[in-house]
């Protein structure tokens, strides 16, 4: 990857091809179950020199959570229902399905990356090297007090490629400070992703000014509001040792952790999309979020 070439000595053929193109691998966990108590490299099994030499580490972890299940399992679902032709006439509805405005048709879509890659070549000329440096020295300190992922200088090469990439996709002939600041955002959720669950809270709050930029607020909301949930429903479980048909947040706990980035104003993540496709309503009088969990019966949800 680093040479962008790739040696091969194989059946009486020794050669060495071009290999300039992106590289996506894929690894299981060590006992097929990712622990969250160790580092990224121990549970993959992985050396460090192989791992410094990716971009971007994506950790995917298989949790229960309820409110993720639920809409996974209507994804799936609801694609095998646009997959299948209607019966007797009749329309299949999903009130999960994608909506129009924001689907991109494949065809454009594979034009579009065409037209970029042959058409546009940023340049690099006024980039931020001291917002680069100051952001590489924090990780390596990190990474350093964590004992996690090595943090090298193919890091920032790493920046730089995506800075480049991001560029790309907006047709801009020249890298801009929007392009790095989204690669170093791209770059540190990565790092954070890795880390033991231990330290990544402390991590995130340490690093959030850079995570945060030009995320959606209602991406952010729903973030904090499911880990609230999550909190909620373990107390409810264990103090009732039964499952319970809603739960109720109250709303001042999630403005107190939405101030602490910036944002004062719940109503728009009220009337957002990702609020109320995961069964999340909002009492104005009792000023409490309520979510319905997935399993729950119609009898108990009525009842609530």
């Amino acid at each position: 990857m680093e040479q962008q070439s790739i040696s091969i000595s194989k059946a009486g053929i020794v050669t060495s091809l071009h290999a300039r193109c992106s590289i996506i691998a894929a690894s299981n966990p060590i006992g097929g179950r990712y622990d969250a108590s160790l580092t990224f490299s121990e549970n993959v099994n992985l050396s460090e020199p192989i791992l410094s030499r990716f971009d971007v580490l994506c950790v995917v972890r298989d949790e229960a959570d309820p409110m993720q299940d639920a809409h996974l399992a209507k994804f799936v679902v609801s694609s095998h229902i646009r997959h299948h032709p209607t019966q007797r006439g009749t329309t299949l509805e999903d009130s999960n399905a994608p909506d129009p405005d924001f689907v991109l048709q494949q065809d454009l879509l594979k034009k579009y990356i065409v037209y970029s890659r042959e058409n546009v070549h940023p340049k690099l000329q006024n980039m931020d090297q001291d917002k680069v440096a100051k952001m590489y020295s924090q990780l390596r300190q990190e990474s350093l007090a964590t004992g996690s992922l090595p943090i090298t200088v193919r890091h920032i090469e790493s920046v730089i490629r995506m800075s480049e990439a991001h560029a790309r996709m907006h047709l801009r002939p020249q890298v801009s400070e929007e392009d790095v600041n989204m690669a170093i955002r791209t770059m540190l959720e990565s790092f954070v992703d890795t880390q033991k669950y231990s330290v990544m809270r402390a991590m995130r709050q340490t690093f959030q000014k850079y995570l945060s930029y030009k995320k959606d607020h209602s991406e952010l909301l729903y973030y904090i509001l499911r880990q609230l949930t999550m909190d909620q429903l373990a107390y409810m479980r264990g103090l009732h040792n039964h499952s319970q048909a809603t739960i109720e947040i109250s709303e001042r706990d999630l403005l107190e952790r939405a101030r602490q980035i910036n944002i004062s104003d719940l109503k728009p993540f009220y009337d957002s999309r990702i609020f109320k496709m995961n069964s999340f309503s909002y009492d104005a009088k009792r000023k409490v979020i309520i979510h319905i969990l997935p399993d729950a019966p119609s009898s108990a949800v009525s009842s609530a």
